[in-house]
């Protein structure tokens, strides 16, 4: 008994985790998954049309009835089949589970549904049932490997964006405060900065370069030290962006080379059997490669080894040995 319900935890575990090509149906849940969270964020959308809603209530109730049942069952899925988790080998399986539970994703997954089951006892405010739902949206990570290469960037070049989202902070007070300081002395009525919190969204909206125009320096000092804060946020509100872009970019290249550096050792002996290219599916998935990127460099190592036949680890010439 115990052997037969590991299995089906296995199987689980790989149909849900696992989107490699070991478990066919695999691909096909998590499209259908994707699928659902993207048709529960528009039903979000079309809910809050009162008339809509009022028209077709029936139907968005069916649907959030049945978009909860789906999402509990996977949630208590992942959670049940957790203990087959390589992170977890050899951990007890309630804490293998409970150190699952605590994931972010596994939160976003419990908040996704929790609401509902909430609301069923104590009464919650609709817009706010509606934000939680929204959560639903973060669930697509789970499907898209590729989506983790932000969380992969903001975790190494965390330092960085605080430092500049610092310097940002520093920036709009100090021009707040100057700008305060200046359109304050204006004629009473026409100065529009009456507080430096005034001033602190006129100099978040202004070095953003958004420029709504509700509040305007009036003064010449003003406008002067406006055109200076613009100059100065065309620049300085670009660098997180600019840091962003750099590491997202090395982390990209980061991960062709590490695909690159496992087809070559794969192809070493010239043949890639299926055991190989299992492997390296699972690499892609982790990466967030597609196939066509993959089938790319698979051509293009087998180029390589053909036109200069060299062993890749030794450097030997391979045609010594025809």
């Amino acid at each position: 008994m115990n052997t037969a319900i590991a299995s089906w935890r296995s199987i689980t575990f790989g149909v849900l985790e696992d989107r490699g090509e070991r478990y066919p149906a695999s691909r096909q849940i998590s499209r259908f998954i994707v699928a659902l969270i993207m048709a529960n964020g528009l039903a979000v959308v079309l809910e809050s049309n009162a008339r809509l809603y009022a028209d077709y209530r029936e139907f968005f109730v069916a649907f959030e009835v049945f978009s909860v049942s789906v999402f509990t069952i996977e949630y208590l899925a992942r959670l049940w089949a957790a203990t087959e988790h390589p992170r977890y080998s050899g951990t007890a399986p309630w804490l293998a589970r409970f150190t699952y539970a605590l994931r972010p994703m596994s939160l976003v997954d419990l908040l996704a549904v929790l609401p509902f089951y909430l609301s069923l006892f104590i009464q919650i405010d609709l817009r706010y049932l509606r934000l939680f739902r929204l959560l639903r949206l973060l669930k697509l990570s789970q499907h898209f490997h590729g989506l983790d290469v932000f969380g992969t960037v903001l975790r190494r070049e965390a330092g960085a964006i605080v430092g500049a989202l610092i310097i940002m902070m520093i920036i709009t007070v100090v021009s707040a405060c100057l700008m305060f300081t200046v359109e304050n002395s204006a004629a009473a009525g026409a100065a529009q900065f009456d507080s430096v919190a005034q001033a602190i969204w006129w100099a978040v909206v202004t070095l953003t370069t958004v420029g709504y125009g509700d509040i305007t320096p009036v003064t010449y000092a003003g406008k002067l030290l406006g055109m200076a804060i613009m100059v100065l946020g065309v620049g300085t509100m670009a660098l997180p962006a600019g840091i962003m872009a750099a590491r997202f970019s090395e982390e990209l290249q980061r991960r062709r080379e590490e695909m690159a550096g496992e087809l070559q050792h794969a192809l070493a002996d010239g043949v890639l059997d299926a055991e190989e290219l299992e492997e390296l599916r699972k690499l892609q998935a982790r990466l967030g490669m597609s196939d066509e990127d993959l089938e790319r460099m698979i051509n293009l190592q087998r180029g390589t080894l053909t036109s200069f036949r060299y062993c890749p680890h030794c450097g030997e010439s391979l045609s010594a040995h025809r």
